[in-house]
């Protein structure tokens, strides 16, 4: 079963601003990963932020309808986040985000790739939240102090789906097919002033969610600035859920035989990378801009 997953509409229409306030941010290295988190922390701040503004922005219009998404108590599934140029073609040099989540009722599973090819894996299980290292055969017990970024948790669909929850200004546009499912579709676009050089964004949506499950199908976001930032205008957003699964085993989420325990500063390393990874693909979808051709007319998400 393949399907395509949300990025939260205002977060994603504040992708600019975003990237302008990380494009500081360096791969971290074992000087430098206190600045790596420092500046990653700035920068969700400043996303959350900008993501309060663009809400009370779009609540002057008028609420139609609200996104019936949630998530379901027990399922697997594969995330794909991924930026396209202005032309439409994928953004040359910008590596996917790839994602395998899991959820069994309270525990959670999160994988993510490192830059080198390595998975790395969040494991909530029993009220204990865990980093597993499989390249090192080595598991850590965290607390936030100890982790930083907490981008296991700001990247679920659980958190994602309460973003949809809360949108205002959603326009309802009728429910088809999409993906050999039936979905509902939605309309949504904000905009907001980041009160930086590239001035004001905004951002239009399609939204499809699934009536079976309710998790989101599809979304297709193009966001604008009015300014330009290092030659971006504009990128689109696309994210997909691939291998849909409603039936998991529990075994995944327990904590794998074999496996060293050692202090969370063992794996800190493997955390500092995954979060300058991120911090990397977001200011490579601005670099990439300087190369785009300017588009002769706007272009609007696939309806």
């Amino acid at each position: 079963m393949q399907g395509s997953f949300l990025i939260s509409p205002a977060g994603a229409a504040l992708s600019l601003s975003l990237l302008l306030s990380v494009s500081s941010c360096q791969p971290a290295n074992k000087n430098s990963n206190a600045n790596a988190n420092a500046n990653t922390n700035a920068s969700m701040a400043n996303s959350n932020s900008s993501i309060t503004n663009a809400n009370t922005n779009s609540e002057s219009a008028e609420s139609s309808a609200t996104v019936n998404a949630r998530e379901p108590e027990k399922y697997s599934a594969t995330l794909q986040f991924s930026i396209e140029t202005e032309g439409g073609e994928k953004a040359i040099g910008i590596p996917s985000l790839t994602i395998q989540v899991a959820r069994n009722g309270d525990d959670r599973r999160v994988e993510f790739k490192l830059p080198d090819g390595t998975p790395l894996i969040y494991l909530d299980h029993d009220n204990h939240h865990y980093v597993i290292a499989p390249a090192r055969k080595q598991y850590a017990e965290l607390s936030p102090e100890a982790t930083g970024v907490q981008l296991h948790k700001l990247l679920t669909p659980g958190q994602l789906v309460e973003d949809l929850k809360g949108l205002k200004g959603v326009e309802r546009a009728g429910e088809g097919p999409m993906n050999g499912r039936t979905a509902e579709k939605y309309r949504y676009s904000a905009s907001a002033n980041t009160n930086t050089q590239a001035g004001e964004v905004k951002a239009e949506a399609y939204i499809y969610v699934d009536k079976e499950t309710g998790l989101p199908l599809r979304s297709e976001l193009l966001a604008e600035s009015s300014g330009n930032v290092k030659g971006v205008k504009a990128a689109r957003v696309v994210a997909e859920m691939r291998d849909i699964n409603t039936s998991v085993e529990a075994s995944l989420f327990e904590l794998p035989t074999g496996y060293a325990a050692v202090p969370p500063e063992k794996v800190r390393q493997q955390i500092d990378a995954l979060t300058s990874a991120v911090a990397a693909i977001l200011k490579a979808m601005m670099n990439a801009g300087t190369a785009s051709p300017t588009p002769t007319s706007s272009t609007s998400p696939s309806q």
